[in-house]
């Protein structure tokens, strides 16, 4: 049960912690966005995990840094994984956040990204033309 209730208090915080992170005015033409995969370390507990990235400030670090968070899920199984927008120049100091905040809590995997959804449409509408071709 403290486990339960430590991870729906970490959603709720995240969750809060994003809408402030709004604020920074980043565009697509002028960033990047990176996806990071954070597996847990599964020989150590949720609450060890936590403690560990949380004495190292990682969400301290991560809020102070250049990136802003576009999402933050929790996947059952796996860990936590991320999308965050960042200018480039700004890669080193996020990568860094990640490497002293994150390492030893959790294996971290970074996947540039771009947002598919705004090409959705346009991609549904072509699909459709090709089968009303045939």
């Amino acid at each position: 049960m403290k486990k339960v209730l430590t991870l729906l208090w970490m959603t709720i915080g995240m969750f809060v912690w994003a809408q402030n992170q709004s604020s920074i005015p980043y565009k697509a033409n002028d960033s990047v966005m990176v996806t990071v995969v954070m597996k847990h370390l599964q020989e150590n507990p949720v609450d060890s995990i936590q403690a560990k990235v949380m004495k190292q400030k990682f969400y301290q670090k991560l809020n102070q840094s250049h990136a802003r968070i576009l999402s933050w899920n929790v996947v059952m199984g796996i860990g936590q994984i991320m999308t965050l927008r960042f200018k480039p120049e700004y890669t080193r100091e996020v990568n860094q956040v990640f490497e002293s905040g994150a390492w030893g809590g959790f294996k971290t995997e970074f996947y540039p990204s771009y947002d598919f959804l705004p090409i959705y449409p346009v991609m549904l509408e072509k699909e459709k033309k090709q089968t009303q071709r045939k």
